[in-house]
């Protein structure tokens, strides 16, 4: 049998005049006493909450000690090896090498790359050296090669003077790929001679080829033979459609054209030859008419002084 305990009416009726809902009376309901075992477990989980809090809140603060600890090796470890590679001996270059330099000093070209005994390998900048050296004038190609660890070597390809352009007093070395090598020539080389060129403001290392009488010139010297080229003095292009020769033995001779020259070229030295035979000295000879030579001789028998002398057929 189940007995309830009910409060009487009057009991529950009979309140408190100031009693209001809000300040109502709130009796706590007894908790039972737990286990000593679930209380530990409780503890521990308490524990184990805070635990896990802390270490959330300290995880962004160990991954920056982490950073700063990595940085701080980083920096250590590069300063380390700045000081050996670039403080230190270890990788210096010990010699410098220079070869197929014939007409330019080594000394020169040392000084024009700004090379010197000593220099950082990790400071070598070989295209620099390279376009510094191409600087000069004597200079067609370089190679700038390591050569084992201590050793440049340089590797010059020199330009050689082709011809002798004349301007003025002086005697401009000009290279076969028209690159002007010296100006301060006195005509020593036994090279072809050409004159007439505008070339009053052109220096050394100026290239030629884009000069229209140049062009012209240079074909000449290129197309004709050496033994031709050996027996003519200079020629002359001051009017390019009309250029004329002058050869070794004094006589100018205006050509037609350069193939129509050398293909009667010999023809031109038979009819010397016989006009040196009958004592006839030409002032020039004339090859511009189609099939013939028209002579202008100094002196010559039943040739009265000043006109034009015998006409030779070629």
């Amino acid at each position: 049998m189940i007995l309830f305990n009910i409060l009487s009416v009057g009991d529950i009726i009979n309140l408190p005049d100031d009693f209001s809902r809000s300040n109502r009376a709130y009796l706590k309901p007894t908790r039972p006493e737990l286990p000593n075992e679930t209380r530990e477990k409780l503890r521990q989980r308490q524990y184990r909450t805070k635990l896990n809090n802390f270490a959330r809140l300290a995880r962004p603060a160990r991954a920056l000690g982490f950073v700063l600890i990595i940085s701080a090796l980083c920096y250590l470890a590069v300063t380390q090896l700045s000081h050996l590679f670039f403080a230190t001996s270890y990788f210096e270059i010990k010699t410098l090498e220079v070869v197929g330099n014939d007409n330019i000093s080594r000394e020169q070209l040392l000084k024009t790359a700004g090379l010197a005994p000593g220099l950082n390998l990790f400071k070598l900048d070989r295209e620099l050296i390279r376009q510094r050296i191409m600087g000069e004038p004597l200079v067609k190609d370089v190679k700038v090669d390591l050569d084992g660890l201590y050793n440049l070597k340089l590797i010059i390809t020199e330009r050689t003077p082709f011809l002798y352009a004349k301007v003025g007093t002086a005697f401009y070395e000009i290279a076969d790929d028209g690159v002007i090598i010296n100006t301060e020539g006195y005509g020593e080389k036994d090279l072809p001679l050409i004159t007439g060129l505008n070339l009053e403001t052109s220096r050394a290392g100026d290239n030629m080829n884009s000069n229209d009488g140049f062009y012209i010139a240079h074909n000449w010297v290129k197309s004709l033979e050496s033994r031709i080229l050996e027996q003519i003095s200079e020629i002359n292009f001051q009017s390019m459609q009309n250029p004329y020769l002058i050869l070794l033995s004094g006589e100018k001779v205006f050509p037609r054209s350069l193939e129509d020259f050398k293909n009667r070229y010999d023809f031109l030295r038979a009819l010397l030859d016989n006009l040196r035979k009958n004592n006839v000295e030409p002032i020039y000879l004339d090859m511009r008419a189609p099939n013939q030579i028209v002579v202008r001789p100094k002196k010559s028998s039943g040739v009265r002084d000043g006109s034009r002398g015998p006409i030779a057929g070629g």
